[in-house]
């Protein structure tokens, strides 16, 4: 994501890239410009191996960080804390490293843009240049920095991020859980602030107010359509950048169905011409009217094509190139085959690796891939002999396990029928922008709240690990499929919404970026607005309401 910011930047922009590398999913590090400035600490050693393995093995067994059908298993709270401790120790350790310190000493920053979240040693590093900032998220936008931006996120109205609650309404039980899960995010942070404290006392470095910090940030910025953005008050600060992702969806297009076969007859037209219409005759001076009664339904063939708009206009000497390097590349998918054949595309996302999964779990979903009609391929993002599962049980002939597939030109094929995904942020965006109705699996992090999201527009049933392990899946993909044309009438809707505000919106990354540049400077030490956040008073009134419920307790113990 990052990558794609600089790569927008004016031309002959003088970039610095900092990152730190403390884990390895597979991709390595990121190929940059040789015009780039790299700054980079490697801290990918056994323990980030052991981090990796470990919490891949957990996203199969429960949703992390917390989760919230079983909030007494700690295994997740435990494991995001070591990783936040790793992080803030790498950091530390980042922080005394002599490229940082020079650039810190002689480089005049115009502009500084960052991605981050609960890395708040970063953040406050960043604080450390003194410039103006962009503070991006890889997730949705998180209630946790607008809160800095006097933008209130109360948990008693508002589902926090990562949380799986409805924007529509929650109950009262799934209110308190919220809240809960809002008590921890807060400390979190306090914690991570008087670590900061210290650190940076340590090492001889200004003292960062880490809230002031972000309050200062010109924008905080998402890589999430505003279309799927939970309710919330509006900030002109808070921006929507998946608008810049250039993608069009005819790109990859590999195989154009024949529209001119597809009946689109109207029940109204053909009443228009039946003797059994109801017909009301109404007579002026000017004109005689005659108006047919009759439902607005159209009927079609069982093999409509969903989307025929992504279909028209295309060079077919192109769309046949695509098809030829698709086919060529991955022949253990059978493209041809797919021309003739409906399937279902599985993807968990670069961190669920299936050979992290049990013997157990693997099972479970191989029996539900297997009892639908259509053929499943599953992007398993581990090498083949890295699944020993596949050792102890026969994959049935619908079922394709491949480690990676071409996403996008599945999701542009005519023939698929739905996807099944963990719900990260750049699958959502894909699917809003191709139309493409989803199971969403959640796993971790902001996926919970994804699905969620798409599950109130209309587009997407979820089901957590839990109901997975209670053999639940089957009927829910039945459930789905039974319903599936409404699903994908839905999807078309918002794609089409989709598409229409990034018309409007198509530069509007690059704008305020320049535009931060230009006037960033005049603006970064000005007091905007009032720095104590409105909802302070909402959180102290329920930290008074827990102490004083608390000593009543241990009085009446006594």
């Amino acid at each position: 994501m990052m990558k794609d910011v600089g790569m927008g930047m004016p031309h002959g922009t003088n970039i610095t890239w900092i990152q730190t590398y403390l884990y390895d999913f597979g991709s390595g590090e990121i190929k940059l410009p040789s015009e780039w400035t790299r700054i980079s600490y490697w801290g990918h050693d056994e323990e980030g191996i052991e981090i990796v393995r470990s919490g891949g093995a957990l996203l199969w067994e429960m949703y992390q960080p917390t989760d919230f059908a079983r909030p007494w298993d700690l295994r997740g709270p435990r494991s995001v804390t070591k990783i936040l401790i790793r992080d803030q120790e790498s950091c530390e350790r980042f922080l005394e490293d002599r490229r940082f310190l020079q650039y810190l000493n002689e480089r005049k920053t115009d502009l500084i843009v960052f991605d981050s979240l609960l890395q708040e040693c970063l953040g406050s590093a960043v604080s450390l240049l003194d410039a103006p900032t962009i503070q991006y998220s890889n997730w949705p936008i998180a209630d946790g920095y607008i809160t800095s931006l006097n933008i209130p996120a109360n948990p008693s109205a508002i589902p926090k991020t990562a949380t799986p609650y409805s924007g529509l309404g929650m109950t009262f039980y799934q209110r308190i859980i919220n809240l809960l899960f809002h008590w921890n995010i807060i400390i979190a942070r306090y914690m991570q602030q008087s670590w900061n404290d210290d650190s940076f006392t340590r090492k001889n470095l200004p003292k960062v107010d880490l809230f002031a910090a972000e309050a200062k940030r010109i924008i905080y910025a998402g890589r999430s359509e505003f279309l799927f953005d939970v309710v919330r008050p509006i900030n002109n600060r808070v921006k929507h950048f998946a608008s810049n992702i250039l993608l069009k969806p005819g790109d990859f297009v590999t195989v154009i169905p024949d529209i001119s076969e597809q009946p689109n007859i109207s029940m109204c037209d053909e009443a228009k011409r039946s003797h059994n219409a109801i017909r009301f005759n109404h007579s002026s001076l000017q004109s005689e009217q005659q108006v047919y009664c009759c439902h607005r339904r159209t009927r079609h063939r069982s093999n409509t094509i969903r989307r025929p708009e992504l279909y028209n206009g295309l060079n077919r000497t192109s769309v046949n190139q695509r098809f030829k390097e698709i086919a060529t590349n991955y022949p253990i998918l059978q493209w041809h085959s797919l021309v003739n054949e409906k399937f279902i595309l599985v993807s968990f996302g670069s961190l669920a690796q299936a050979q992290y999964m049990s013997n157990e779990i693997a099972r479970k979903l191989i029996y539900a891939f297997s009892q639908s009609p259509f053929k499943v391929i599953w992007a398993t993002n581990s090498y083949p002999e890295q699944l020993t599962w596949t050792k102890n049980m026969t994959i049935p002939k619908n079922i394709v396990l491949i480690r990676w597939a071409p996403l996008k030109e599945m999701l542009a094929h005519p023939n698929l029928q739905y996807l099944i995904s963990h719900g990260g942020i750049n699958t959502v965006n894909e699917l809003l922008l191709f139309g493409v109705p989803m199971i969403g699996v959640y796993l971790q992090g902001d996926q919970g709240s994804n699905v969620r999201r798409l599950a109130d527009l209309g587009v997407c049933k979820t089901i957590s690990m839990l109901r997975i392990w209670q053999d639940e899946l089957p009927i829910v993909m039945r459930e789905f499929e039974q319903d599936l044309e409404s699903y994908w009438n839905r999807a078309r809707q918002l794609s089409s919404m989709t598409e229409t505000y990034h018309k409007l919106h198509a530069s509007e990354q690059n704008f305020w970026i320049g535009w931060s540049i230009r006037h960033g400077h005049e603006l970064y030490n000005r007091t905007l607005f009032r720095m104590e956040y409105i909802g302070d008073t909402e959180n102290l009134f329920w930290f008074s309401i827990a102490v004083i419920l608390s000593t009543l307790f241990s009085l009446l113990l006594m």
